[in-house]
């Protein structure tokens, strides 16, 4: 047997423990009160938080997903030029600014969000203290 086989049937067999433990528990989360939460719950409470994510939330987690994208494509051109790979570094190369102009158009996006943000934090703290003075 080579190193590549016993290695995959150590993973399978930690897969399968772990699989194993996770049903006989019946929960694998936690919630902030270290309440165990089932599969089902996790769901739930998952689906209730994507659907609450506010447009800046989005566009902030856009913006940090173009961090591994810029390096994963830098990255591939430099092996694919040191591999000898010519064609592939020309693809990734012309992919640089596509993904350049994506992050620019994401980045204007977020400014424009984060000023009417601020305006309406802005309002809102105006229209409190307004009330608070009556």
């Amino acid at each position: 047997m080579d190193i590549d086989t016993i290695v995959m049937i150590v993973i399978g067999v930690v897969v399968l423990f772990l699989i194993a433990r996770l049903i006989k528990r019946g929960w694998f989360w936690t919630d902030k009160q270290g309440n165990h939460l089932t599969i089902k719950q996790f769901t739930s409470r998952y689906k209730d938080g994507v659907v609450s994510i506010s447009p800046l939330q989005q566009t902030t987690t856009t913006l940090w997903a173009f961090l591994p994208m810029f390096a994963g494509i830098i990255w591939g051109i430099v092996v694919t030029l040191i591999g000898g790979m010519f064609w592939m570094s020309l693809i990734l190369g012309g992919s640089l600014p596509i993904t350049s102009v994506q992050f620019i158009s994401n980045f204007q996006k977020y400014r424009a969000q984060k000023a009417a943000s601020d305006m309406m934090r802005e309002l809102e703290d105006k229209t409190k203290k307004k009330g608070r003075k009556k």
